[in-house]
């Protein structure tokens, strides 16, 4: 397909950057999966491939705002929570197979994370003391579910009969889905008004503003508490890599190049590509293989808070041309898994 035939999605901008109503905005974002399903199925050319990855960071984020945060999100699973002091998800499971990767960038005070099997859950589980807790009355029966997370912890809820939460924080998710499946035990968000501040140029500052860690770190409830394990980058051309998760049907990665460094050229031959600039500025290197293998390939300007959308079969790159660590989150999935 190429870049001279009309951009099915350019109608549907206006929708996706107003700050609307989420059922307004969904409707869109529906549409523009639709027709994303059908443009990733396609063999682009060079220039179409550039116009998708230039369309989604001139889109940028889909803002999706709730009582307790804004959720900016990518079409593909990718998301990053501005959550209040104080307030977060609601206490839910997966009632459908859905693996969430939790990176956690930011704690207020107060912040913590929840987790526990759902087996647990009707044993300790009394509104009127579960509220009181919320509230700050101390209670050994959920405290020990409780975790305060450090930036750059990583959490994994890849089962049914998970009850989690996360409250008070700053996090991006790596999801396999962006829609919620979920059956919430204990909503304290239901009923409440979504904050005036609330707006596009208030969650667009902030992510463009965001510190990321320089650490990482899994974080699990064994039998005698909450383990924290380092995670090992590995060493790429150009700078390192950090793999928080890959299975069949996603991965999750952070990837650091250093002042004046270049990755080598890649290419996913079944999978779409989130990739959030978290930090620095640079070029990201774009087009088929013939295009990359000639000496001045086709670039794309970078800076933090910028999110591309990379086709399956396109090949990449990424060039810092900054003087501090260009940092990339970058999230790997397939169409079909993403747009279910």
């Amino acid at each position: 397909m190429s870049a001279d035939t009309p951009a099915p999605w350019a109608s549907l901008v206006d929708a996706l950057r107003a700050d609307s109503p989420i059922a307004v905005l969904e409707n869109a974002e529906r549409q523009l999966k639709d027709i994303l399903t059908r443009e990733l199925a396609a063999e682009l050319d060079g220039p179409r491939i550039r116009a998708l990855a230039s369309f989604q960071r001139d889109l940028g984020f889909l803002l999706k705002y709730k009582p307790y945060a804004v959720k900016a999100a990518s079409p593909l699973g990718y998301s990053v929570f501005l959550q209040r002091r104080g307030e977060g998800f609601s206490f839910q499971q997966h009632i459908t197979h859905k693996t969430e990767i939790f990176y956690i960038l930011d704690v207020l005070p107060g912040g913590f994370v929840f987790l526990c099997d759902f087996a647990d859950w009707p044993r300790i589980y009394q509104r009127d003391t579960f509220l009181a807790w919320l509230n700050g009355t101390r209670d050994e029966r959920y405290e020990r579910f409780k975790f305060v997370p450090a930036p750059g912890d990583v959490i994994v809820i890849d089962r049914l009969s998970v009850v989690h939460s996360v409250v008070g924080c700053t996090l991006v998710e790596f999801a396999t889905v962006s829609t919620d499946m979920v059956d919430r035990l204990h909503d304290q968000n239901e009923g409440r008004t979504i904050p005036a501040e609330f707006t596009r140029a208030f969650a667009e500052q902030r992510i463009r503003q965001l510190a990321w860690p320089a650490a990482s770190n899994y974080v699990t409830l064994g039998p005698s508490g909450w383990l924290r394990t380092p995670l090992r980058s590995h060493p790429i051309r150009g700078g390192q890599k950090t793999t928080l998760g890959d299975d069949e049907r996603f991965s999750a990665a952070l990837i650091q190049i250093d002042p004046a460094g270049k990755s080598d050229i890649v290419s996913s031959p079944d999978r779409a590509i989130s990739v959030h600039i978290a930090g620095g500025t640079g070029q990201l290197l774009l087009g088929t293989a013939d295009e990359m293998r000639g000496g001045a390939p086709p670039a794309l300007a970078a800076r933090a808070g910028d999110l591309f959308l990379i086709a399956p079969h396109a090949h990449y790159a990424f060039v810092n041309d900054g003087n501090i660590p260009l940092i990339v989150a970058e999230h790997r999935i397939a169409p079909d898994v993403a747009f279910v």
